[in-house]
């Protein structure tokens, strides 16, 4: 079933003129990649997947996507297949809204995973964004 999820979400992003038009079209594929890639608990993700979230994450750049800051916030701290510059993309959008990714921020540390702790990343890792965020 996922796999028919994403060859058809793949379908609509090639073929779709809206594309990088609609922030929820974005985060849609975003969530969509990132809950395959977490399922699978492998540090691989398919080029078609990386090539969906790199131009998701670039169209965002442009767009405004303050109310979806938690996801993406998920994306920045477990998304991380080899060779994909996962934090790269997502900084940008998230500075250009620092009061409201700090509040993303502050949710999510707050809400920490059982898994989570200040000695591992990513949660060391979200704490220091945080602080660069400030300065």
């Amino acid at each position: 079933m996922r796999k028919h999820v994403l060859v058809l979400l793949f379908f609509f992003a090639c073929f779709s003129k809206s594309s990088g038009q609609n922030p929820e079209i974005e985060i849609k594929k975003i969530e969509t990649i990132f809950k395959g890639y977490v399922d699978r608990v492998e540090s691989m993700d398919s080029d078609e997947n990386k090539a969906q979230m790199k131009n998701a994450l670039m169209s965002l750049q442009v767009q405004r996507a303050e109310n979806h800051f938690p996801i993406l916030i998920d994306v920045w701290m477990y998304y991380d297949p080899t060779d994909f510059p996962t934090r790269e993309l997502i900084e940008p959008i998230l500075q250009k809204n620092k009061s409201a990714a700090l509040l993303a921020i502050g949710t999510r540390l707050k809400n920490k995973r059982a898994s989570e702790s200040l000695e591992n990343a990513p949660y060391i890792d979200l704490i220091n964004f945080r602080q660069k965020l400030l300065e």
